[in-house]
């Protein structure tokens, strides 16, 4: 009887399982579209989406919706309206003339000295944001690497959230920079500067939207046109908004068109009327200000019922990169304040090891090897770490255990410690190769007919490698001392610390 027993529970566990993967499985059955990213110089939104279409976990989780010749200029003409903010209205719109389930899209933006990926996944159907991810690159090839732990992160993001209605929605207003709209005369110097401060404020909401998403506690909409179409019927309904020409102007400069309306005192009707055509319970409001070269953010949480806060928190920043990093701080103060703090030393830590660990061009592992010199010694192992402070190049430290002669009744054993500078050239899909240069001093054992000897000597080393997925690696080592050389060929396995998504 209780064998009976446990063979029905595992047949009722082992049902529960294909059950539970059947369930998930229709999310193969997901239709996505890939657009081409904004941003960027020449073709590089076209390629950034070319990458994302390369990654094998995207196609093995969803349907990939090509566009369609005829939808092209369509889908085009809508992208170019898109900036750096995720109107997700209008990426919706873009899934539904394509036929898709979810939309993956994004913008690339100059910053600093290098540039800025945000990449988002909306749902076509909730208008919600249910993945994103950003990242700072120096450029294509090196972005190429992080492709497959981006992909694969937007993958199971999407995934993870697809059941709607789960959370409270919090709607995202476009982020604003308060503006004098009076001016008789055009300024396009100030107009100019106008355009760049906004796209730093719309960068930053998106960016906040994220990571407001990945703390789990609301499910996002970021939608910016219902938004404004909100503002336009608001002022309608009350007869005190009559420019609508600073709308566009402005670029939804939202702070900027209440003041021109004279409509502050009437700001929990705005919150409302924003939740409400977002059908969210929380507004996310963003305002961004500049006094003296400094920048402030500001962010807060409204209910959408009354228009009470609920959170709100603020940074000053002098530079957009500094700006970008605030934005996970932010978000955690807005959602858990009260641990604030402690989440917040977390996350810095986590930040470090990332920068650290995190740059495929850095290479940093342990591993050990098998080798032979084809002579003394035939059998050589060695232990070795690398250490990767800069970018392209590493240091290796390792130790070299050598024994068996091919002469007859000899005994040979040695100890080489070596040190060797190498320059590195990292694979789109891990590993890389490298070559450099070092030394080492080895200290030999020979035994010849119970004869013990001991050599000493400084050598120095040439080597050039491979190595494979991160794991394999394969090298060949000339050492010499300049009057004998000899040569060194060793495979192996290392572990890469902080492996990127391979």
């Amino acid at each position: 009887m209780f064998t009976k027993n446990l063979l029905a529970a595992v047949f009722v566990m082992v049902c529960g399982v294909f059950a539970f993967a059947q369930t998930d499985y229709h999310q193969v059955n997901s239709r996505l579209g890939v657009l081409p990213f904004t941003g960027g110089v020449g073709g590089d939104g076209e390629a950034v989406a070319a990458m994302f279409l390369s990654q094998n976990v995207i196609p093995n989780a969803f349907t990939v919706v090509p566009i369609r010749a005829e939808d092209r200029a369509a889908v085009m003409e809508r992208l170019f309206r898109v900036s750096a903010f995720a109107d997700s209205d209008t990426i919706a719109d873009i899934g539904r003339v394509i036929g898709a389930d979810y939309v993956l899209s994004g913008h690339i933006r100059r910053l600093g000295n290098g540039n800025l990926i945000i990449a988002t996944v909306v749902s076509v159907h909730t208008f919600e944001l249910v993945a994103g991810y950003y990242r700072t690159f120096r450029n294509l090839r090196e972005l190429r690497g992080f492709m497959p732990s981006i992909s694969r992160h937007l993958v199971n993001a999407t995934l993870e959230r697809s059941a709607p209605g789960l959370l409270p929605g919090l709607a995202v207003s476009p982020a604003v920079m308060p503006a004098d709209v009076e001016g008789e005369a055009p300024d396009y110097g100030l107009y100019a500067q106008a355009l760049r401060d906004a796209h730093d404020a719309e960068t930053l909401a998106q960016i906040l939207a994220i990571e407001m998403l990945n703390t789990g506690k609301y499910a996002v909409i970021p939608r910016a046109t219902s938004m404004r179409d909100a503002i336009r019927d608001w002022g309608n309904r009350t007869a005190v908004y009559d420019r609508e020409e600073a709308l566009d102007r402005l670029l939804e400069l939202l702070w900027g068109i209440l003041e021109a309306a004279g409509a502050e005192e009437d700001y929990d009707g705005i919150i409302g009327v924003l939740g409400r055509a977002a059908g969210a319970e929380m507004v996310l409001t963003l305002e961004t200000r500049e006094m003296g070269g400094v920048s402030s953010f500001a962010a807060q949480i409204f209910r959408t019922a009354d228009g009470s806060p609920l959170a709100g928190a603020s940074r000053g920043y002098e530079l957009i990169e500094t700006g970008v990093n605030m934005m996970a701080e932010i978000a955690l103060l807005l959602t858990d304040p009260d641990n604030a703090s402690e989440r917040l030393a977390a996350l810095n830590r986590r930040r470090r090891r990332a920068e650290l660990f995190g740059d495929p061009a850095r290479f940093w592992s342990v591993g050990v090897s098998a080798g032979t010199s084809f002579a003394v010694p035939w059998a050589i192992g060695t232990v070795q770490a690398t250490f990767a402070p800069f970018p392209f190049s590493f240091l290796r430290l390792g130790l070299d255990a050598g024994f068996v002669s091919a002469t007859y009744g000899a005994g040979y054993s040695s100890f080489y410690p070596f040190a060797h500078a190498v320059f590195f050239m990292p694979f789109t899909q891990g590993g890389g190769l490298y070559a450099g240069a070092g030394g080492g001093f080895l200290v030999a054992r020979y035994n010849f007919h119970g004869l013990p000897e001991t050599r000493r000597g400084a050598l120095m080393d040439f080597t050039v490698g491979v190595n494979v997925w991160n794991m394999l690696d394969v090298s060949y080592t000339l050492r010499t001392n300049f009057s004998t050389a000899n040569g060194k060929v060793s495979v192996g396995f290392t572990h890469r610390f902080g492996a990127w998504g391979r």
